[in-house]
């Protein structure tokens, strides 16, 4: 750990002069009983007078563990800790230890203190006259000076964990570093240089700094023994794991030995993997997702959960899920569960009406019941599956969507081809009993077909049961698999895709997957079973009697072309009706997004008539739809009598005696359901028609290829290098060039800022660097790797970027400053003091759990102070801010300059206030695309007619 020793102490050489100076004011402390003495209260500077007091952090709100900060000897005075941090201070005082507990405002009153108890003081410096004396009491700050403390008093002030440590720092235990300050100066962070000390005692304002300086001191501890209890679980989880490893090798070779367990048929490939990666792999493969190669290796402050973290480099989403009650006997798919002991991961699988516990490692299998359910912690992690790269056609995406539901499809079919083949013995008994039993009066053959086919209905209806409940499970799993892998790729297309569509029309489109699903997986099992009763019938027709099946053929021919006909004119009409829903959705979204400003410009009316004219269009294309599926079920209802009469006239004429009167009971009953058949058909029909646009609409997301491919490389742990070589752009293949042949090159740790009027190509250079374009050519290297390469979510991860008029996302300022990162309040509350935000923070109703509805609830300056904590709150190694502090007034913009220089992360900022770019290491001045100027502001300013120089100059004017 790079920092200096987490405390904030006045440590003197010439202890005696500082007691002599200082031991009279307060009240002494009494040591009757006292084991430790609580350092309370920041308005209070404690003095040892004697001995020595151990100093210690404790937790501030319950017992805990004591660490061990260092020890005040005689002559040391330390100021209270002050409230706010999790940790405060805590002293154990020696047997021989003297403590004095002195207000700070006894320092400054001349009547807290009388030197030689005469009303008098004596002047050493003879600064007055008459004999040495003065009227008006010195202070006890001044007397201090007076007897010469300032030339032997060290005072050191702790310095931010994550500041370098200076060069003469000792290291002492627990990696701590101690700082010494020779006699007579005053050392007051990392970023301070060295002062006389007596400077401290004399200068009330500098005094004060000391004693807020103490808010820093008790964070910086908070950090410090975090990071030591996160190492402590670290040794912890990798000794369980160990534990858990060498259990498991135990119970392997046990259980081989008497044969007790069933194993896997293969032996595990994955035994020498990691874990967690094992797990992982073991459930992605039951899910249907490759899983790649782990990453090697991860940054020390990446605190992700590793399955979460294993999920994100294969660009997997991920969804928690809770286990109750009996989880194990319902089929949520494959999971990542964890043992409620230990807390290592396993594999629960699916298999044969309930859950297994699967160890890869070992080869394990454990079925999941009553008795072990306890043995699993009530929470898991489910694997989302991705759509592929590559284009999605209507079939691929069927294809994807229904992949795992074989037994499902393989229950669909049984009990369709069931219920078909009972359906087919309704004709076949009719004929049979109307056209022979009934004429010879045999009451027996009726009375048994009549309960054949009573059963055959019962069991029908059992099949259709069946059917039904497996067309919901069906319906839930393609639910859970599709809209999410939809959104998901919608998610990843890069951000040029965005720019040309609007929000409303893509959530639209998106939501547009669920109303597909419902219709396909509606009518899917319906038009199946149509079509088989349908293809049973015909060919009784055609046994029947071919020249009438042959007939009724052509006239059903003639009726599918009429209703093909009415489902393209439907098609036509419901193309547009989606678009204009699409829009129309989009323009309210947009109206209601915009509605303050439309409130400012008094622009209301005319924002509802455009809604409006929309609505009413949108109305007058659905009376359109509705007209063409009123005539359709017309014809629907005309055209079963017209071919019944159809078929009567043609056995009253030509076919006349061609069958019997059971034979023709069977043919007509099969033209029956042939028609019936031929009607849910069309139904089905009418309905895919009306898909077929939603598809149309979802289809430029589909088609569009991810940003981040399967074959991208990880960039690794960046060092903050980066550099633009020749780079071209433009917006659109005929439009001017944006960026001609820039290059630029950022050191570890360099401030570098992009001035230039605007329309300059300042913001397209950023989305550049960043990856939001692609260049026309040249090339973005980070550590010496093409951006274009990499995976380049994973280097934004690296990164912390402000973009201009970025908005929060909704929810409490925590939510909004850590996002889904597992950042503490407390590291939240850090990356807002970065920012200038934590007192913003401490002033609002209910701190970082005060609820953020929209860019409205807070101001300007706040919204882009709360988007620099976020990009501040991981620490990253990279910075990218465009115009993030124009809303700030310089005192707030001082607090991110210098609170980001302490990062040590390279930085580039664009700005339009130059004020902002004086402390920049370098800046680089664009104009129509080039850079063309660049070097240190002092060097730049000095050159008269200097392009920065007339920036400023007209700036100033």
């Amino acid at each position: 750990m790079a920092s200096v020793h987490p405390a904030a102490a006045v440590a003197a050489d010439g202890g005696d002069a500082v007691v002599q100076a200082l031991g009279a004011l307060g009240t002494p402390v009494d040591r009757a009983g006292l084991r430790s003495l609580p350092l309370e209260g920041p308005q209070v500077l404690w003095l040892v007078v004697g001995g020595a007091l151990d100093l210690f952090a404790v937790d501030a709100a319950e017992e805990g563990q004591w660490h061990f900060l260092g020890r005040l000897e005689t002559g040391a005075a330390l100021p209270g800790p002050v409230e706010g941090p999790r940790h405060t201070l805590l002293g154990r005082p020696s047997q021989d230890c003297l403590v004095r507990r002195i207000p700070l405002r006894e320092l400054y009153r001349p009547e807290a203190y009388d030197a030689y108890g005469t009303g008098r003081t004596h002047d050493p410096y003879g600064t007055h006259g008459g004999g040495g004396f003065q009227d008006t009491p010195p202070t006890p700050l001044e007397h201090a000076v007076a007897l010469g403390v300032s030339r032997s008093l060290g005072v050191l002030f702790q310095a931010p964990l994550d500041g370098g440590a200076a060069p003469e720092a000792e290291a002492a235990d627990e990696d701590l570093l101690w700082l010494p300050v020779p006699p007579g100066s005053v050392r007051y962070g990392a970023e301070y240089s060295a002062q006389a000390a007596g400077d401290l005692l004399i200068d009330g304002a500098l005094w004060q700094r000391m004693v807020n300086q103490q808010y820093r001191l008790g964070t910086a501890v908070d950090r410090w023994i975090e990071t030591m209890e996160r190492a402590h679980a670290d040794r912890t989880a990798a000794g369980i794991r160990a534990g858990e490893a060498v259990r498991t090798r135990a119970d392997q070779a046990l259980i081989a030995s008497i044969g007790g367990q069933r194993r896997e048929r293969r032996p595990s490939e994955e035994s020498t993997d990691d874990a967690v990666h094992a797990v992982c792999r073991r459930v992605a493969e039951a899910a249907g997702i490759t899983l790649p190669e782990p990453p090697r290796g991860r940054a020390t402050e990446d605190r992700t959960d590793p399955v979460e973290r294993i999920a994100a480099h294969a660009r997997i989403r991920t969804r928690a899920v809770r286990l109750e009650g009996g989880w194990w006997r319902e089929d949520a798919g494959p999971l990542v569960g964890y043992r409620a002991k230990s807390g290592a991961p396993v594999a629960l699988l699916w298999r044969r009406g309930r859950y297994e516990a699967v160890n890869p490692a070992s080869g394990l299998r454990i079925r999941v019941g009553g008795g072990n359910a306890e043995e699993f912690e009530p929470r898991a992690v489910m694997f989302y599956r991705p759509l592929p790269d590559r284009p999605m056609t209507m079939w691929r995406l069927m294809r994807f969507s229904v992949r795992g539901a074989a037994g499902d499809a393989r229950n669909l079919l049984i009990a369709g081809l069931v219920t078909v083949a009972l359906g087919a013995l309704v004709p076949l008994a009719t004929g049979q009993v109307l056209g022979g039993f009934v004429p010879r009066a045999e009451k027996s053959p009726i009375v048994q077909i009549s309960l054949a086919l009573i059963v055959s209905g019962v069991v029908a209806a059992a099949f259709m049961l069946l059917q039904n409940l497996t067309l919901l499970r069906l319906e839930g799993r393609l639910e859970s698999t599709l809209q999410p892998a939809v959104w998901d790729r919608l998610l990843r297309l890069p951000t040029t895709f965005f720019a040309q569509r609007s929000t409303g029309e893509l959530a639209s489109a998106a939501m547009g997957i669920s109303t597909m699903r419902r219709v396909v997986s509606g009518i899917a099992p319906t038009a199946l079973q149509a079509g088989t009763v349908g293809a049973m019938n015909l060919a009784l027709l055609l046994y029947y009697s071919a020249s009438l099946a042959l007939a009724v053929i052509a006239v059903l021919l003639v009726v599918s072309g009429v209703f093909l006909g009415m489902g393209l004119w439907q098609v036509r009409w419901q193309r547009r009706l989606v678009e204009s829903e699409n829009k129309l959705n989009n323009q309210a979204f947009q109206t209601l997004r915009g509605l303050p400003k439309l409130r400012v410009a008094a622009a209301e009316n005319f924002a509802y008539a455009a809604w409006a004219r929309g609505f009413a269009h949108s109305r007058d294309l659905h009376q359109r739809t509705g007209r063409i599926k009123n005539l359709t079920q017309v014809l629907d209802a005309v055209y079963l009598p017209l071919v019944s009469l159809t078929v009567f006239m043609l056995l009253a004429g030509p076919a006349r005696g061609s069958m019997s009167a059971g034979a023709f009971l069977t043919f007509n009953t099969s033209v029956t359901m042939l028609l019936t058949s031929l009607t849910q058909l069309t139904n089905a029909l009418v309905s895919v028609v009306a898909v077929l646009p939603m598809f149309e609409q979802v289809k430029p997301i589909l088609d569009e290829p991810p940003e981040v491919r399967g074959g991208s490389a990880q960039p690794g742990t960046l060092s903050g290098d980066l550099r633009a070589r020749n780079l071209t752009f433009r917006y659109g293949d005929d439009g001017p060039l944006v960026l001609d042949d820039v290059s630029l090159e950022i050191r570890p740790g360099e401030f570098v800022a992009v001035v230039g009027p605007s329309g300059c190509g300042k913001s397209t250079l950023l989305r550049l660097l960043i990856g939001f374009e692609r260049p026309v050519s040249g090339s973005v290297l980070y550590d010496g790797q093409d951006l274009a390469a990499l995976d380049q979510a994973a280097v934004r991860r690296q990164c912390g970027v402000v973009l201009q008029n970025a908005q929060p996302l909704g929810g409490t300022v925590l939510d909004c400053i850590r996002g889904a990162e597992p950042f503490t309040p407390e590291e939240a509350m850090e990356a807002a003091e970065l920012s200038g935000l934590a007192e913003d923070i401490r002033q609002m109703p209910m701190g970082l759990q005060t609820m953020i509805s929209g860019s409205g609830a807070i101001s300007g300056g706040q919204r882009q102070r709360l988007m620099i904590a976020q990009a501040l709150i991981r620490r990253p190694r990279i910075l990218f801010f465009d115009e993030a502090t124009s809303a700030l007034d310089n005192e707030t913009q001082r607090i991110v300059i210098d609170s980001t220089r302490r990062l040590h992360a390279s930085r580039l900022v664009i700005a339009h206030r130059l004020s902002t770019v004086m402390d920049a290491d370098r800046v680089l001045v664009m104009e129509d695309g080039r850079i063309v100027e660049q070097g240190a502001p002092a060097e730049l300013m000095a050159v008269p007619g200097g392009k920065l120089h007339e920036l400023v100059r007209r700036q100033m004017s």
